[in-house]
């Protein structure tokens, strides 16, 4: 599925009241894309239509603030996590390339940054979004491993057998 067809998807999902799950879908996306600027400026304005003007301001928070309801919400959002870099920079979880940002994201960013090394000596950095999936070595068994496990299992097996005719042996002789 395209960029386009799954916006499409999101829009749909909006117009039929299913704005919670529209949001996921978005923010989901922002994961896979991080640097389509269209993403997040699409949630900012799903989170401002529904009333969420500090999450609106959390998405927005690198782009320029053309309106005065954008400059709005990212002081909101701001003012909710008392301006700490550090949280700012913890909740966005930018994973795209900063040299794909607008000149004022790439400024803001690295203030961001700054301002969380400066108050807590701590910056947080977030890898590339990679699917688990794709992620994993897979480890391909050898007849040695396989020989070595059922070896074990056997060998279990044999020590349960012993223990219980051994069990009985010691019975029959009681009685």
């Amino acid at each position: 599925m395209s960029l386009e067809e799954k916006l499409a998807k999101i829009e749909l999902d909006i117009q039929n009241g299913l704005k919670f799950k529209a949001a996921d879908r978005l923010r989901n996306m922002i994961n896979q894309y991080p640097n389509e600027p269209i993403l997040w400026n699409r949630l900012s304005e799903l989170y401002y239509e529904s009333g969420f003007l500090a999450s609106a301001g959390k998405y927005w928070i690198l782009t320029e603030p053309t309106e005065d309801r954008i400059k709005k919400c990212v002081e909101i959002y701001e003012k909710s996590v008392n301006h700490s870099g550090t949280k700012i920079l913890e909740d966005i979880t930018f994973r795209g390339e900063k040299s794909k940002l607008s000149e004022f994201g790439r400024k803001k960013l690295s203030e961001l940054e700054s301002d969380s090394k400066k108050k807590s000596n701590y910056v947080p950095k977030f890898s590339s979004f990679t699917n688990i999936k794709k992620k994993k070595d897979y480890q391909k068994i050898t007849f040695k491993d396989q020989l070595i496990k059922y070896g074990f299992y056997t060998l279990m097996i044999v020590i349960l057998l012993l223990i219980i005719i051994g069990f009985f042996t010691v019975v029959n002789s009681i009685f």
